[in-house]
């Protein structure tokens, strides 16, 4: 069966999931917000003449038994007037708890990365999550699941497929103003498995502003002959916390 057949069965499945807290009326309600948007640039005249600019967004909204994350996500950089990064990203996460540290989600992510090999990548996946360790200084989420994707190469044809999806999300208090976290996503198919690891490092600066200094790192398997399976972006924004 091809992602096209199966897409409208599992969009209808995951619908109550995503849409009940929202009937509920769960986002009018400013309690449970938290959220930082975030921003790097860098600018250089002269022999060379490049930019580099990456923006993150990331807002939740929680409740007594709901949980749903948004991440937006871009960067963009060019050297002497030629493009040389152009990446979108945006994901969308639904939690229902079901115990105190465990919950079922509901997962959508698409990605666009011109110089990556795909014109674009994008799943859905449903699954189990569980707060494995939750201490005032560590927390750590692990998630497993299943879903569909799909893959679009640069040069080929559109590659739909089943795939095994894996999480794991450390946030570790190193001291009052400093936090390490470490976000790894594993989207394995029969014909591509995508690697994605973000370490960061963030230290506040005052009540609502904190300098994070990140380093991504992002895995294909298959990719065309003229690309290479791993990129890596480094990166320091400036964070501002919305609530």
């Amino acid at each position: 069966m091809r992602f096209k057949e199966l897409s409208p069965y599992c969009i209808s499945l995951l619908l109550p999931l995503i849409s009940l807290p929202l009937q509920a009326g769960d986002w009018g309600n400013s309690t449970g917000w938290s959220g930082q948007a975030e921003l790097g640039a860098i600018l250089t005249s002269g022999n060379t003449d490049s930019d580099s600019l990456n923006a993150r967004t990331r807002i939740r909204h929680e409740r007594a038994l709901w949980r749903h994350t948004l991440q937006l996500e871009g960067h963009l950089a060019s050297e002497d007037g030629t493009t040389t990064k152009e990446r979108y990203l945006g994901a969308f996460q639904s939690d229902h708890k079901v115990s105190d540290r465990d919950y079922l989600f509901g997962a959508l992510r698409a990605e666009r990365d011109r110089f990556s090999g795909y014109e674009y990548q994008r799943s859905l996946a449903t699954g189990y999550g569980r707060r494995v360790v939750d201490s005032p200084q560590t927390r750590l989420h692990l998630e497993a699941g299943a879903g569909l994707r799909q893959d679009q190469p640069a040069n080929g044809d559109q590659e739909d497929e089943i795939i095994l999806r894996l999480v794991g999300a450390l946030d570790h208090r190193i001291s009052d103003n400093t936090r390490f976290t470490e976000d790894l996503l594993i989207q394995a198919g029969e014909e591509n498995t995508e690697i994605e690891s973000v370490a960061a490092l963030r230290m506040r600066i005052n009540a609502k502003f904190s300098m994070r200094l990140s380093l991504t790192v992002k895995h294909n398997t298959d990719v065309p002959a003229d690309r290479r399976n791993t990129d890596t972006t480094t990166s320091v924004n400036l964070v501002y916390d919305l609530w």
